[in-house]
This record gives C-alpha cells, sequence and structure tokens, in this order.
C-alpha cells in the first residue's frame, strides 16, 4: 500500500508556512503524495470548512519547488466549476515544470451555491465532466506543435495550439472522486483510478466490485481520501483510535482493493499534524508498506 497525505491548504488556521512545512516533511517521511482539497468560492452557508483556503493548483505549482520527489495532486479539482481549457494548461505546465509529478483527482462538487457564484451551471454538471474529462485527454495527447480541434456539447474550437503537453505521456493519471453509481460509471468510461472520501471498508469493496463489472478488464488504480484521528477528536474519522486499530482498518481497506491511502489528518491544534505524521510513519506505515509496489 502506498500513502498519500492532504495538505492544510484549507482551514481557519492554514498558513503558508504550515503548508510548506507540511509538504516538507510528508517528503522526508516517506509519503508518496501530497494532495491539495480544491473550492474557490463558497458562500458562506457552505464554508464552514472549505472558506478560507489556498488555491489548489497555485498551492502545487509552488510546493513543487520546494520538494523533489513527491507527487503532486488535487483531491479533488471540481472540474465543472472550472473553464476546462484553463484547467487543462494548468495542470499541463504543473505536470511539465515539476518532472511529471502530478496526479489529478476530479470531483463534480457539491455546492449549488459556490457554482452559482462562479457563473457555472449545477444541474449539468456530470454531463459537462464527463465532455471536459475527454477535452483534457485530448489535449493532453493531440497538444503540440500540431493544431487540435474539439467539438462536443459544451465546448468546441477549430484549429488551436496547446502547447507544451504534460511531462507525462497522455497526461497525469485521473483518479475519479465520488462513490455514487454515476462517479463509478465515470471511473470506468474515461478514469485511470477510483478516488472516494467518506467510506468505509464495506462500502469500498462494494464499489470496486461494481467498479470491476463496469470496467470490463481495463485496470483501474484504487485509491481513498481517509481521515484519521489518533485522539478521537474527530469521530467521523475512518481511521479512529490507537495505531494497532488504525493497521487493522487499513488492513481491511487493503482486503478490499485499496491500493494508494490518501490520509487527512484532523487534529485540533495546528502543530500536531506534524506529530501525527510522524507517528504514523513510525508506527503504522512499516505494517504496511511490504505490499507496496
Amino acid at each position: 500500500m502506498k500513502f498519500g497525505l492532504i495538505l492544510p491548504n484549507y482551514g481557519a488556521r492554514i498558513t503558508a508556512q504550515t503548508l510548506l512545512a507540511t509538504a516538507k516533511a510528508a517528503e522526508r517521511l516517506g509519503f508518496e503524495s501530497i494532495w491539495t482539497s480544491d473550492h474557490v468560492l463558497l458562500p458562506a452557508a457552505d464554508s464552514d470548512r472549505f472558506g478560507r483556503i489556498f488555491e489548489a493548483v497555485t498551492a502545487l505549482a509552488v510546493l513543487a519547488g520546494h520538494t523533489q520527489r513527491v507527487r503532486l495532486g488535487l483531491s479533488a479539482l471540481i472540474l465543472p466549476q472550472r473553464n476546462p481549457m484553463i484547467a487543462a494548461k494548468q495542470i499541463a505546465t504543473l505536470d511539465s515544470l515539476s518532472g511529471g509529478r502530478t496526479l489529478l483527482g476530479l470531483g463534480v462538487g457539491w455546492s449549488r451555491g459556490e457554482f452559482r457564484n462562479l457563473g457555472e451551471r449545477f444541474t449539468d454538471r456530470g454531463r459537462r465532466m464527463d465532455e471536459y474529462i475527454q477535452l483534457l485527454k485530448h489535449l493532453w495527447v493531440a497538444g503540440g506543435d500540431e493544431p487540435v480541434h474539439f467539438k462536443g456539447r459544451y465546448v468546441a474550437f477549430d484549429s488551436a495550439v496547446f502547447a507544451p503537453p504534460p511531462a507525462q505521456p497522455g497526461g497525469p493519471p485521473i483518479w475519479i472522486g465520488g462513490s455514487s453509481e454515476a462517479a463509478l460509471r465515470r471511473a470506468a468510461a474515461f478514469g485511470d483510478g477510483w478516488h472516494p472520501s467518506r467510506v468505509d471498508p464495506d462500502e469500498f469493496r462494494r464499489g470496486v466490485e461494481r467498479l470491476t463489472s463496469l470496467a470490463d478488464g481495463r485496470k483501474l488504480t484504487l485509491s481513498a481520501r481517509l481521515r484519521l484521528s489518533f485522539d478521537g477528536s474527530d469521530p467521523d474519522a475512518q481511521l479512529l483510535g490507537e495505531p494497532a486499530a488504525i493497521t487493522e482498518t487499513l488492513r481491511a481497506y487493503q482486503s478490499a482493493g485499496l491500493e494508494h491511502a490518501v490520509i487527512d489528518f484532523r487534529t485540533a491544534a495546528p502543530e500536531e499534524p506534524l506529530e501525527a505524521m510522524e507517528r504514523f510513519q513510525q508506527v503504522v506505515m512499516p505494517e504496511l508498506t511490504s505490499s507496496a509496489a
């Protein structure tokens, strides 16, 4: 099993210093990837967790220059509320300048008010998501010296230039967020991986079984965003309690098919995540990384 880390790019106590220190610590401690969360302009009623937030792609671009090995992920970019051509360019640039370290989690979004604030439609966001994913991949594959063309229901252009391409051939892997039937179908049709959040091991297993039936033999990476709390301060955490209990829960996820666990260390004080990361690296990771590819 490989381990990623949700960065503190959001929350009441975020600072540039804390974000940078956490990213550097993640690389030093052997985490495989670091991930930013995405929101832009939430209405006040929806802004409890993500109202104060550093922009997801820009934050990763800064952190790319302060790290060498760790992969740079978005968990998850809300693609239907962004201009897809700009998103394609941003991700291609991040991947090119970071030497091919980008991972792209994508979600359809949940805040109707944020879509309204950004001037985007909410009700057709799933259909636009499907087309936008195809657009990203087309630009990343076809872009370069020759003009590219695209004609869809929502986006169309002719004889345009998209260069330089991402460093990774075909572009960064796209992991689809969400655990609904629509998300599973989207992952099977357009994704390179599945990346749900707030699912327990049994829910994850059922999702993997359904995804396998939909993917028609195509292999997808299986990931999940999981909240962790050693001290019990986050009762909604999927990983809760002492290291032995957390290790046992992660083994259950691993048995269900989980390959990449992306950990969100939910703690009360700003200094505690670093302590929790070190404890996790020393006690939990050695029990599970022997099977990592």
